[in-house]
């Protein structure tokens, strides 16, 4: 019995020696329940308490779920590390894919004239400039008016999708050709009322004179003159993003530099014709032929200029939106050379319609021998292009736009001033004094001039 109680006593003391020899800390860690939202990462499973090497547990730290509207970390943003060239982010402002269609409303710089074209007057000053009664029918101010013409502005353009700093965008501009045109007649019944002229100073007197085309007791006839202008351009260039704000940003601000190659054509003409007919009576001249009534004399000039312009072109490309309102802006400046065509013709036609006979003769009044024919010229110059616009977002991928445009060419050669009034009678065919000993008149000289246009545009942009 005493053995049994004494072994008894034995077994209590090892246990008790064993439970205060262990750990007080070392207790079993109940699992703790998962309290994250579905979908994101548990927490590490195996020994809390074991650590890696750099000290963190095996897996690194929990992650945790990302902030902002659209789960996405302010500190580990794609938007970050894909900004512009000099700054900011990704997402805001460049679209990948861009169409840009616009209606333009376009005022182009005046026609020059070196001299009017149409005159008319009391008989006795017989439509010469500078008398008294002479009105000036074409060319009032040294200048023909173009008023307004339409055209069209179409691009499109594309960034890269892999960070959008890199894209590339395609413009044409058209200007459909507008005139100044003026007609003036008189008929048989009005005895050549009222006087129809185009005046030309001698070149050997520096007097002012007339070809009538309309005369009392002379000559009943009509006059036209047509001026019209026209342009349109091509241009090709590399945009690079240099700064953009933020997608989560209620205001965007983008900057663009662009570098491209451009080319625009101006094409104009003058165009001035004049027809009289012989009344009864009356006689007239024709290559230093005497000439009798109803011989009609028509007598035509044109003028015709083309300018080509290539030129390498910089610029830099702003927008900025803020909600649903939109505000762009581009400038660009291009230098190159501008090709220039010139094609002077002239021609005096003659006929009777009772004799039936006609006649054609070279050389008209601003345009003779002298001056007519094809020439052609290479000249620098520079272009300026500016662009405004203000647009209302009108859906996600549509943009309403109305703005402003201005370009201008330095350097142009234009029809009206390619002559300057100066005439010597003796090389006019419907002149009395035709055939007589001539100076170089009118002359020939390419007068340098500028060019623009500047107007309103209405449109759109659809953006992808």
């Amino acid at each position: 019995m005493r053995k049994k109680v004494l072994g008894t006593l034995a077994a209590l003391a090892a246990s008790a020696g064993g439970a205060l020899a262990q750990s007080p800390f070392a207790t079993t860690v109940p699992a703790i329940p998962a309290m994250l939202p579905p979908g994101e990462m548990p927490m590490p499973s195996g020994d809390p308490n074991a650590l890696a090497p750099n000290g963190l547990p095996p897996g690194g730290l929990p992650t945790y779920p990302n902030g902002g509207a659209y789960g996405q970390s302010p500190f580990d943003s794609p938007a970050m590390e894909r900004s512009g060239l000099f700054g900011g982010h990704r997402s805001a402002g460049n679209p990948g894919l861009w169409f840009d269609g616009s209606y333009l409303l376009l005022f182009p710089k005046s026609q020059p004239l070196g001299y009017p074209l149409l005159t008319t007057s009391a008989p006795a000053d017989a439509g010469v400039v500078g008398q008294p009664t002479t009105t000036i029918l074409q060319g009032r101010g040294g200048e023909v008016p173009l008023g307004n013409a339409s055209g069209f502005r179409l691009s499109a353009g594309y960034f890269r999708p892999s960070d959008q700093r890199i894209g590339g965008e395609f413009i044409g501009t058209y200007m459909a050709p507008v005139s100044n045109n003026y007609f003036a007649s008189t008929s048989s019944v009005s005895n050549g009322i009222p006087v129809l002229a185009r005046p030309f100073l001698n070149a050997g007197t520096g007097a002012g004179n007339g070809l009538l085309a309309s005369f009392p007791t002379y000559a009943y006839g009509s006059a036209l003159s047509h001026v019209s202008t026209q342009y349109w351009g091509l241009e090709a260039n590399t945009l690079v993003n240099l700064y953009r704000t933020a997608e989560g940003d209620t205001r965007h601000w983008v900057l663009n530099f662009l570098v491209g190659f451009r080319y625009n054509q101006l094409a104009e003409i003058i165009d001035v014709t004049s027809r009289g007919t012989l009344l009864p009576g009356a006689t007239g001249s024709y290559n230093g032929v005497t000439i009798d009534s109803p011989t009609s004399v028509e007598v035509r000039d044109t003028f015709r200029t083309r300018n080509h312009f290539y030129g390498g072109q910089t610029g830099f490309q702003s927008q900025f939106t803020s909600g649903r309102f939109y505000v762009g802006v581009t400038g660009k400046i291009a230098l190159g050379f501008v090709h220039q065509e010139i094609d002077i013709t002239g021609t005096t036609n003659a006929s009777n319609a009772a004799a039936q006979t006609s006649s054609f003769g070279v050389g008209g009044l601003l345009a003779n021998a002298s001056n007519i024919g094809t020439y052609r010229n290479d000249r620098f110059a520079a272009m300026t292009d500016l662009n405004g616009t203000l647009g209302y977002q009108v859906t996600p991928w549509l943009i309403g736009t109305i703005g402003y445009n201005f370009q201008h060419i330095s350097r142009v050669v234009r029809p009206g001033s390619l002559f300057d009034g100066r005439v010597d009678p003796s090389v006019i065919p419907s002149s009395g004094s035709f055939g007589g000993v001539a100076s170089a008149s009118p002359g020939f000289n390419i007068k340098q001039e500028d060019f623009y246009l500047h107007g309103l545009n209405f449109g759109a942009i659809i953006r992808y």
